[in-house]
């Protein structure tokens, strides 16, 4: 799948072998940062680029969260051990949904700030009816929390 998704235009590491029989992948190393040690909404806009291209090649990375970005001269996308392929919107306003939960518990005093900037890097890449689709579906899910709060 990271493969895959540098081959589509998301930047990750270049794989470089992969060895099944000692379970074992080398691949490039990338000199930068972790994005969650110094979120901005730079690099939110950035995010939300790379997960609408992921989203609109059908891929869902599973676990969208800061951490799994590197920031070196551009934006790196890491970690698609939970990635895979669907069509689905509910699974592509789950990794949406994720996002925002760990904006919400990691930035609190940022979180809408930084949220609305990872939407509008979002929609800068992906179909305007596709984008709405999905964020009313995030909406749903966030309804059907166990303890949702009510709009106001």
């Amino acid at each position: 799948m990271i493969s895959l998704a540098r081959d589509i235009g998301v930047r990750t590491p270049f794989i470089y072998l992969v060895d099944h029989i000692n379970a074992e992948i080398i691949m490039e190393f990338i000199d930068g940062l972790n994005a969650r040690d110094f979120l901005n909404k730079s690099i939110c806009f950035e995010i939300g680029k790379y997960a609408s291209i992921l989203h609109s090649n059908c891929i869902i990375h599973g676990d969208l969260t800061p951490s799994n970005f590197l920031v070196e001269k551009n934006l790196v996308a890491i970690d698609f051990g939970l990635s895979y392929h669907s069509t689905r919107v509910e699974d592509k306003a789950v990794d949406i949904r994720l996002l925002g939960e760990i904006l919400s518990s990691l930035y609190p005093g940022k979180y809408h700030e930084f949220y609305q900037t990872f939407i509008d890097g979002y929609r800068s890449i992906s179909d305007h009816q596709e984008v709405t689709k999905i964020l009313r579906n995030v909406e749903k899910i966030n309804s059907r929390r166990r303890y949702a709060e009510k709009e106001k």
